[in-house]
């Protein structure tokens, strides 16, 4: 008898945390599809509620749509303020994911993702020396899931960027460090269209893809890939601003 109730209970216990599961799964489908829908103050506040309850104060999954959520917010303004106010909100929580789940690839990539918008808000000093654990934390990111166009958007615009960087930008960078970070429009180039074979609906990877062919003189396959832009569906935000300045480089092309 005692066998029979023991295999009772572990039946009993498998029952309940299936459906405790396909509930989880569910919820997060729902705050997934309302920031894919770009209704990302709804995406936000289903989280925010979500982490009230204790059981959920570690909870990964919770913790990087936390830090998502508020980059969400940041980047539909094009006001330094506001933004600085979201990223320092979400970077705690995107911390916190990475410190519970180092293999996460979601906890590193939002981690990368704010501790860059952080040192870009900052200065330049510190835009540089954050540019170490973007790279650390969003290469691991790739390494875990290679099919992620976040991922692949995040390193494309790292290599952009560092390429990128004023000649007083770099001596501060040789003053921060011994050996500067080293990017190349190319290997920006490669990112933003491995992030485009994955993901070509999100104008974020024509439009820096466009930019980066325009750094290096390519000006033939920047004014195609940017043209092919102004053929997507934009309605965020954050999408109507980045085809505004895609229209501004095929202007001067």
């Amino acid at each position: 008898s005692d066998n029979i109730i023991n295999k009772y209970l572990k039946f009993s216990i498998s029952i309940f945390l299936s459906v405790i599961y396909c509930l989880e799964a569910e919820f997060y489908n729902q705050i997934d599809n309302y920031q894919e829908n770009n209704d990302f103050k709804k995406a936000l506040q289903l989280t925010i509620d979500q982490y009230e309850f204790e059981y959920n104060k570690e909870e990964v999954e919770i913790l990087w749509r936390l830090a998502r959520g508020y980059f969400d917010l940041a980047d539909q303004t094009s006001n330094e303020e506001e933004k600085k106010i979201y990223i320092n909100q979400g970077l705690p929580y995107a911390k916190k994911a990475l410190d519970l789940s180092p293999l996460s690839s979601k906890a590193n990539h939002w981690y990368a993702v704010l501790i860059g918008q952080k040192g870009i808000l900052e200065g330049t000093k510190q835009k540089i020396l954050n540019s170490y654990d973007v790279q650390k934390y969003c290469l691991k990111a790739i390494e875990i899931d290679p099919y992620y166009d976040g991922s692949l958007h995040v390193m494309g615009r790292w290599h952009y960027n560092v390429a990128d960087l004023s000649w007083l930008e770099r001596t501060i960078a040789s003053a921060v460090y011994a050996a500067p970070p080293k990017g190349s429009f190319n290997e920006a180039i490669d990112y933003f269209k491995r992030a485009i074979d994955v993901n070509p609906t999100d104008i974020r990877h024509y439009l820096w893809l466009g930019k980066s062919y325009y750094a290096i003189g390519e000006k033939n396959k920047a004014r195609n890939i940017l043209t092919k832009s102004m053929d997507l569906n934009v309605s965020s935000e954050s999408d109507k601003i980045l085809r505004e300045q895609a229209k501004k480089i095929l202007d001067k092309l």
